[in-house]
């Protein structure tokens, strides 16, 4: 069952009894809130805009632009380390001076440098963006005036940009020294390989070219490789020469003690021979004239003994001129034999020279691998150091920070006013004095019994009717309550 509505007049009636409670509670908090306004001093806000662009060096091709979010989201969020720097905030505070305009040489404190850089000093996104969705950033500053918010937001930028370049100094000069002994290191190695390469070389001597062929896998076959083929062929061509002249020598030295020795050799062997070609055609015509006529005739018939002397005078010429073939073909059977000597032991040179080559080109083949990967390293290497070099200059000379526009100082405080402070706290002395009132103060009489507002939360009280028995009066000095009076 739901209680009774409380009636406007009895609201009216406290509110006039507990005035002096709700009114001094709202006098007491206005006191304080206008105590808090005199003592504080407003803020005046600044904010420079600002574009972030990464270095162009080694990135022309992305014209300054971030490769990706993630590198320029950290970048902004260095810009709002370096911001809130205190060396940054301190140097920046010493060149603008005291608030009052004096000289103060302990001006600023460490202790003021922290709350300034904690509280006043800020890099944020454009429309509560986060880091890394646009290159514009925001550097926002307060102070106690709006010309001192804006020259402070101006000197802040100037120490922002020059602690910036300093740091982008720092790291180039890191990444010189590194790239420096990389570099260096590279050239150490390739010198040392140059070194063993001019030693292997030395020893190589006039046959460097033929061993840079042997190392070049495109390349085709040698000087020295084709002399050895021409060689080759030569010689095959001279001991075929140096053995049909032997055979021919054979033969004559054969026919210079028989003649007819001479009569089963091949007309190849005696094609050299004319004379003795003739005197074998000879021979053998006047051995067939011999033959004839010895079937006819006796050996006292004068036909058959003028053959016979002439078989024997053809024999005894054919042993003369062979005796004669063989003196004057023993010079070019010698000469052929040394040609022949000469080539056997060229072509056994140009083998040795070979095969001392084909010993030395692994360590070369190796060797010329190792120079041309550390010359490579090392282009790379000096690519790198000159780029890192061009980075240290423009750290010194540019900028990565560039502004869009002066700084836009606030046209109000910040936060609330003084006398907003002083109604709010007013207003909130109010409410707090009233709820105490309707905690404290009594209900209307009725159905409730008279009893609190307080007293619905504890229960019945013990003057209450129906906590004595029917028809027992409550106990002595008990006031009746209204109902028990309008009873009586």
């Amino acid at each position: 069952m739901s209680s009774a509505p409380i009636p406007w007049k009895h609201l009216r009636n406290i509110l006039v009894l507990f005035a002096p409670l709700w009114v001094g509670s709202a006098f007491l908090f206005g006191i304080g809130g206008l105590g808090i306004a005199i003592l504080s001093s407003d803020r005046w806000s600044a904010r420079q805009p600002l574009v972030l662009r990464d270095e162009a060096n080694g990135a022309v091709e992305r014209l300054g632009r971030f490769s990706s979010q993630t590198e320029l989201k950290a970048a902004q969020e260095t810009i709002l380390e370096l911001a809130q720097n205190p060396e940054v905030v301190g140097a920046a505070l010493r060149q603008l001076g005291p608030v009052d305009g004096g000289m103060d040489p302990s001006y600023p404190s460490a202790k003021e440098v922290d709350e300034i850089a904690k509280e006043y000093v800020n890099v944020v996104a454009p429309q509560g963006r986060e880091f890394g969705n646009t290159e514009v950033v925001y550097l926002s500053v307060e102070a106690e005036t709006q010309e001192r918010a804006g020259e402070f937001c101006r000197v802040l930028l100037d120490n922002l940009t020059s602690h910036l370049r300093e740091v982008r100094r720092i790291r180039a000069d890191s990444v010189i020294v590194e790239l420096t002994h990389a570099r260096d290191l590279a050239r150490q190695k390739l010198d040392s390989a140059l070194s063993r390469m001019r030693d292997v070389e030395l020893q190589v001597g006039a046959d460097l070219g033929e061993l840079r062929n042997l190392n070049d896998a495109i390349s085709g076959d040698g000087a020295n490789r084709r002399s050895m083929h021409e060689i080759e062929r030569e010689l095959q061509t001279a001991e075929l020469e140096m053995r049909r002249l032997e055979s021919l020598y054979q033969l004559l030295l054969a026919g210079s003690q028989n003649a007819r020795t001479l009569l089963i050799s091949g007309d190849e062997l005696l094609s050299s021979q004319p004379s003795l070609q003739r005197l074998k055609d000879g021979l053998i015509d006047a051995q067939i004239e011999a033959s004839r006529l010895a079937s006819i005739y006796t050996t006292e018939h004068p036909r058959r003994r003028a053959a016979i002397t002439t078989e024997r005078e053809i024999e005894h010429l054919m042993l003369a001129e062979a005796r004669g073939a063989l003196r004057a073909m023993e010079p070019t059977l010698k000469l052929s034999t040394e040609r022949v000597r000469l080539l056997r032991e060229q072509h056994s040179d140009l083998s040795d020279k070979l095969t001392r080559l084909a010993g030395v080109r692994t360590s070369y083949s190796k060797l010329d691998s190792e120079i041309r990967a550390l010359t490579d390293h090392l282009a790379r290497a000096e690519d790198a150091l000159s780029k890192a070099q061009a980075s240290r200059s423009a750290a010194l000379s540019t900028n990565l920070l560039s502004e869009l526009g002066p700084p836009q100082v606030s046209d109000a405080p910040e936060g609330m006013s003084g006398s907003m402070t002083t109604l709010g706290s007013m207003v909130a002395g109010l409410v707090f004095g009233l709820g105490t009132v309707f905690l404290v103060a009594p209900g209307p009489t009725g159905p409730t019994f008279g009893r609190r507002l307080g007293d619905y939360l504890t229960g019945r009280r013990s003057t209450d009717p129906g906590n004595h028995p029917p028809g027992q009066r409550p106990a002595e000095g008990v006031p009746p309550t209204g109902v028990e009076r309008r009873r009586r």
